[in-house]
């Protein structure tokens, strides 16, 4: 899917909503707000927020606090990203929206996603600062197939909640590795390895990034991402994501 075609397709639903206003995409009942946010106040509300105890380092959800704040993953094998906030937990409903906006062209459920990060940030009164908001990258073989990257529209509504300037142009992938979907935890992390790569022709001396991606699973991707920044120059990495499993 081309740009162009992507801008027809969000000019055509736009022209949807306004004339014939769409149903809940779960459960086929209308409401106001599913012409914006394409489900209905109570399927939203089956999606599974994220809670405190958070993990200090991932911000996942602790069953019980622990003594050093942090979950069994991050005291093992600590990720290069230097804070995360995450919205929600990645079960129930939330797997299975999140699977129709990534492999089924349901992109209008961004403004859903978007929603979900921007009231976790307002309940917890997070106040994001930041040099520049970069999102996760796709390679350009799986851009072409998805037609659009899931963590970019994540990144610019960010953007226009914070007044972050989205930059693009930093983070690079320069192939397609293996889909991280269908690998093991150790099999994710080896997979990332050289990942990404950053553009030659910025600098990122001292910057403060907020990295944002849609999912933390094993944290494999997010990790390498975070380090790639840091050691080309960025003093701080602050992850934030959707959910996380």
């Amino acid at each position: 899917m081309l740009a162009s075609d992507i801008m027809f397709k969000t000019v055509y639903d736009g022209l949807l909503d306004l004339f014939f206003p769409r149903n809940c995409l779960v459960c086929r009942g209308w409401h106001p707000s599913t012409a914006e946010l394409v489900l209905c106040p109570q399927c939203l509300e089956r999606i599974p927020a994220n809670s405190p105890p958070f993990c200090s380092h991932c911000s996942r959800h602790l069953p019980a606090r622990t003594d050093d704040g942090l979950c069994g993953d991050c005291r093992k094998n600590p990720p290069a990203f230097d804070q995360a906030w995450v919205a929600a937990r990645y079960e129930g409903l939330l797997v299975e929206l999140v699977r129709q906006h990534k492999f089924s062209g349901k992109t209008a459920l961004r403004r859903t996603f978007a929603h979900i990060i921007l009231a976790f940030l307002r309940h917890y009164k997070i106040t994001l600062t930041a040099d520049m908001i970069v999102p996760v990258p796709l390679s350009s073989v799986r851009l072409r197939e998805r037609g659009y990257n899931q963590s970019l529209f994540l990144a610019q509504a960010l953007g226009q909640y914070s007044g972050i300037p989205v930059r693009t142009d930093i983070l690079e992938r320069p192939s397609a590795s293996l889909r991280q979907s269908g690998l093991g935890r150790k099999e994710r992390f080896t997979n990332m390895q050289e990942a990404f790569r950053i553009n030659p022709s910025v600098t990122l001396q001292k910057r403060t990034i907020i990295l944002v991606d849609d999912l933390l699973t094993t944290g494999a991707t997010a990790s390498q991402a975070a380090r790639t920044l840091k050691e080309h120059g960025a003093s701080t990495v602050t992850l934030l994501a959707l959910a996380a499993a």
